[in-house]
């Protein structure tokens, strides 16, 4: 028995440092396809992709750093990938120790399987007298069936959190929907009831203004500060709210009053169409009131926390009850391998929830915004799409 344990111990070795070199190394370029689900050379990742960073790079991005080449944007071709990947069983596994997850996991799974080789080696050091003293060592086993009447509730516990992640992810991608397609009704009403084509460009440009104002308050400061202080005095150009934009404690506000200045400001022989159009604004307040209230409120504390720690406490005992069922068909051994697969599994859900609670910095904002530019400029009959991309 001793044997199998060291060559199990041995090879989850070997897979955890090859997990850990392939994210800190340079990839090999006759192996790189394997992440991206594929051993195909001749195929494309998607652009922006988690595959077409790694593929950049040369290394496999992961934790914070990853979630920015997640915000996924399909197009056919992309559905099409989608559709057959599920078939690939050899490079699903092939990929499996190279996953942003999985590496998230190290530490929780690395743990579980510590816990089960020092389980392992202890019931063996006292079934077989091993120690070179005399001492009467106790066998570390327990019970299956307080894991069978409790695996439900942790399997509650960890769908419950789930889903409220995935809800939490829904409801931010459905608010940015109407914001997307309210921003565009108020060009094109604009641009119908308004003879005065220059005053529409600029609340047109107002319009992106606020959306990218919306997603500047939902970013990593790091990450977009920068970048939309650039394209607000691109794509504003000289306007005098450039600066006053800018400089305000509350962008989002700051748009959301400047939208209905302007609009009201606009010539039009129909006061009625105004004040329907205006209808749109109060709906695009709704929406970023949405957002902000999924951004500032995670999931209760409580929840997650009390998920956690049961999930931890189940996990780590678990090898225990695994070696009294194992033990008793002789193969005491697989108890290290089954507590890590469990492990990473259990956690694994978990890591989901964690990875959706906060949806926003996976959301592809930047493209809603683009999206939104590049419909008002053609809705204002101004062919000229490019300032935001230059």
């Amino acid at each position: 028995m001793i044997s199998k344990l060291l060559s199990v111990l041995v090879t989850m070795s070997s897979l955890a440092l090859q997990s850990y070199s392939f994210a800190q190394t340079q990839l090999p370029h006759k192996r790189g396809c394997t992440i991206y689900m594929s051993t195909n050379p001749s195929e494309t990742p998607r652009e922006g992709s988690l595959a077409d960073a790694t593929k950049k790079l040369g290394s496999v991005p992961y934790g914070e750093t990853s979630r920015k080449y997640r915000r996924t944007v399909f197009r056919h071709k992309d559905w099409v990938a989608h559709r057959s990947s599920s078939s690939r069983i050899i490079d699903n596994l092939q990929s499996i120790f190279f996953s942003g997850v999985v590496r998230q996991l190290r530490p929780q799974v690395s743990a579980v399987t510590i816990v089960a080789a020092i389980v392992s080696a202890w019931n063996y050091a006292a079934t077989n007298h091993a120690l070179p003293i005399d001492i009467d060592l106790k066998v570390l086993s327990l019970p299956t069936l307080p894991f069978t009447l409790s695996s439900p509730a942790l399997g509650l516990l960890l769908v419950f959190r789930t889903n409220a992640a995935y809800f939490r992810w829904m409801s931010s991608r459905d608010s940015w929907s109407r914001i997307i397609i309210h921003c565009k009704n108020l060009v094109r009403m604009t641009s119908v009831f308004s003879s005065d084509a220059e005053a529409v460009q600029q609340f047109s440009n107002i319009v992106w203004l606020y959306c990218r104002s919306v997603m500047n308050k939902l970013s990593s400061p790091d990450e977009d500060e920068k970048i939309y202080i650039e394209e607000v005095r691109r794509v504003l150009d000289g306007s005098p709210i450039t600066e006053k934009v800018i400089s305000s404690t509350d962008r989002v506000t700051f748009a959301w009053k400047e939208m209905s200045v302007q609009l009201h400001s606009l010539p039009t022989k129909d006061p009625k169409a105004l004040i329907e159009t205006d209808k749109s604004i109060i709906v695009l307040g709704e929406c970023t009131s949405i957002c902000e209230k999924i951004y500032s409120s995670p999931v209760p504390l409580v929840y997650t926390r009390h998920t956690a720690r049961y999930l931890s406490v189940w996990s780590l005992l678990l090898p225990c009850a695994l070696y009294s069922s194992f033990s008793a068909v002789g193969e005491e051994w697989v108890v290290i391998p089954a507590s890590a697969v469990i492990a990473f599994f259990l956690f694994g859900v978990d890591e989901l929830a964690m990875q959706l609670e906060e949806p926003f910095s996976i959301l592809p904002m930047q493209v809603f915004c683009d999206d939104i530019y590049e419909s008002n400029k053609l809705l204002v009959d101004n062919e000229d799409v490019s300032a935001v991309k230059q």
